[in-house]
């Protein structure tokens, strides 16, 4: 009998415990988000795209090393139907020769291993930056409805 009623309580404080941890976790959003492709209109900066990549160029800060370069760094975020931006991500750089060279460069592990801490650093900055931008965007709409979007920008660079 006591087996059994240990086992219970064992039972009892376990399933307590799954309860107390679903309750505290932050919601997750119910409303699906559309792709730029599925919206009858996509998300727009109400003073025009330039304002964004102007405020990109002004704040964007490049780790030193940085010469002789094409990069583009490709970001996604989501634009609510408020006009906000959240979820915001870098996911990819692209680093290429700004001015080709004839010469063939030699690289050792340890300026591989200097890139990728370069491109790393990009891609927090880029994170940095998007979300310093606070202006409200137009938001996408479906079916004559504001919805959550998914909105690609890929930043481009030329450094000499």
């Amino acid at each position: 009998m006591k087996q059994l009623f240990f086992l219970f309580l064992i039972f009892t404080a376990s399933a307590s415990g799954q309860i107390a941890s679903t309750e505290s976790a932050t919601p997750i959003p119910t409303e699906r988000t559309y792709r730029t492709t599925e919206v009858d209109f996509k998300p727009q900066l109400k003073d025009g795209m330039y304002t964004l990549s102007l405020f990109i160029s002004q704040n964007f800060n490049f780790p030193p090393a940085i010469k002789n370069k094409k990069i583009t760094i490709f970001s996604s975020f989501i634009i609510e139907p408020d006009g906000s931006m959240t979820n915001i991500k870098a996911f990819y750089v692209s680093l290429k020769d700004y001015i080709d060279s004839n010469v063939q460069k030699i690289t050792t592990e340890d300026e591989k291993i200097n890139e990728l801490d370069q491109i790393e650093t990009m891609k927090a900055e880029t994170v940095r930056v998007l979300t310093l931008f606070k202006k409200i965007w137009s938001p996408a709409i479906k079916d004559g409805k504001t919805v959550r979007c998914l909105y690609n920008y890929p930043i481009g660079f030329n450094i000499e």
